[in-house]
């Protein structure tokens, strides 16, 4: 992955964690009764969440992995000059 790539992508969850926030604020609250139409948007709403937040976290994982290894990379590359 490119750091172009890695950087749309990061774009693009955040954006999406955004819009869900904007549509969760229009869920009724769970106690309140609901259609079968609305608890499967409620459901779906849920799922995006989760695989955006999945997705944000991999980015910043593999984001902490190339910072270390450039780190390492620059250890070396210091210690062998």
């Amino acid at each position: 992955m490119s750091v172009d790539s890695n950087l749309r992508n990061a774009i693009r969850a955040i954006e999406a964690l955004k819009r869900t926030h904007d549509a969760s604020a229009a869920l009724k609250p769970l106690g309140t009764p609901m259609s079968e139409e609305e608890l499967r948007e409620r459901a779906e709403l849920v799922e995006k969440v989760i695989q955006t937040r999945s997705k944000l976290k991999a980015l910043r994982d593999r984001s902490e992995a190339l910072r270390e290894s450039l780190e390492r990379f620059r250890k070396q590359r210091a210690a062998s000059a």
